[in-house]
């Protein structure tokens, strides 16, 4: 069998409630904001490789904006790379498509967020080709379910919004099966008090009880100190995780707040490759890494991340955020497979009103019941695409 055609699809769609005059994060005093600024739209890019055969792999790249950018690097770069090659030669054509621009300084962003689309893509051909969920293919099954953590709780979303208020979505999501609830955090840098992020913390405590584990995501608000002024805070909440509290940059900043920190800190979102991620696990930067699959380099690339963190006894929880059905799958996957992972993201928030996540793809992705996701059965990754949806998505229509 040989690959005979690559496609890439860039895929968009407004986002609910959020325009030029309202940020998605942080809106008291979100013109001070310079991290994330205003991100109106969901995006993805969904990947398809044919081949000679009437079998068709198919992934996704992680997209925040220009979804096209990760078309012209699949389409006019790795598309020649591909053709006419065996698609069950992934290692080694990961390699070649990683060594195509290295050289020349592209070693991360989109370049490598792209190529995670097409490494997706050849797994889920090599399972369809088996007949096997892509996870019989990294070693089978090491688990009969999978924890999820609903992801994530905001307050900051709408100016009537208060702990308050984030407290009693915290309780619907404990009475809908969720016992691991992450909650984001940014308001004590963004004009809500110093100890802002505390009093949300404590508000949710107070209203989900000491049973009901809690994770905090910073996405990285906050410089060395205030993290640690934080951090030592939300120890005395039992908070389990602190996730992303600095610019992903910060090495020797993360080697040391983990050092003080009681809780773990989490983080590897961001990141590409095993290359970042080396001096991380080196520096003792993180106690959970996150890698996302979609953005780090594919599961290839995973793969060789994950045996960095076991070299180290590191924990592993395989990140997900605002993706779509080719990144859940890959992450289900992988989890099954890893007996020595922690949890995966549930992203009930953004299923609310992103059909990115659940428009695309004919069978849902996930299966969640009790605090756990159901294992996934179909061969490859099991995604099958609603090309109208694709059609309807795709910006290059105008849409």
């Amino acid at each position: 069998m040989e690959i005979t055609n690559v496609n890439a699809y860039p895929l968009s769609t407004p986002r609910p409630d959020v325009g030029k005059d309202k940020p998605d994060h942080y809106l008291p005093n979100w013109e001070k904001l310079s991290e994330a600024g205003v991100r109106s739209n969901y995006s993805s890019c969904l990947v398809e490789i044919e081949t000679d055969s009437d079998l068709a792999g198919y992934g996704e790249s992680i997209v925040r904006e220009v979804p096209e950018a990760h078309v012209k690097i699949i389409e006019n770069l790795f598309q020649g790379i591909l053709l006419g090659e065996d698609p069950t030669d992934v290692k080694e054509l990961w390699d070649a498509m990683f060594s195509s621009l290295r050289t020349r300084g592209h070693y991360g962003g989109y370049f490598v967020e792209a190529l995670s689309g097409v490494d997706l893509a050849l797994w889920d051909l090599i399972g369809k080709i088996e007949g096997v969920p892509v996870y019989e293919l990294l070693g089978g099954q090491r688990r009969d379910k999978i924890k999820a953590y609903a992801s994530s709780l905001y307050w900051h979303y709408l100016e009537e919004s208060t702990p308050e208020s984030a407290a009693e979505e915290a309780k619907e999501l404990v009475k809908s099966g969720h016992d691991q609830i992450k909650i984001k955090l940014g308001m004590s840098k963004m004009g809500g008090g110093e100890n802002a992020d505390t009093i949300l913390v404590r508000a949710v405590r107070k209203e989900v009880g000491a049973d009901v584990e809690l994770m905090v995501d910073a996405n990285s608000a906050y410089e060395l100190d205030e993290a640690k002024r934080i951090g030592e805070q939300l120890g005395q909440e039992g908070v389990l995780w602190f996730e992303e509290p600095l610019p992903p940059h910060d090495l020797d900043g993360y080697g040391e707040l983990a050092d003080d920190l009681k809780m773990w800190v989490a983080g590897g979102e961001s990141l590409f490759t095993r290359y970042d991620f080396e001096g991380f696990i080196k520096k003792g930067g993180f106690d959970v890494v996150q890698p996302d699959i979609a953005r780090c380099g594919g599961l290839t690339e995973f793969l060789r991340i994950v045996d960095l963190c076991r070299e180290r006894g590191l924990k592993i929880a395989p990140h997900v955020g605002l993706s779509g059905p080719g990144a859940r799958a890959a992450a289900l996957n992988a989890s099954t497979a890893l007996e020595d992972d922690l949890f995966l993201t549930y992203e009930y928030m953004y299923k609310k009103d992103n059909p990115l996540a659940t428009d695309l793809v004919s069978r849902e992705i996930e299966e969640f019941s009790n605090g756990h996701m159901k294992l996934p059965q179909d061969p490859g990754l099991g995604l099958e695409p609603k090309w109208d949806a694709i059609e309807k998505y795709d910006v290059r229509k105008g849409n």
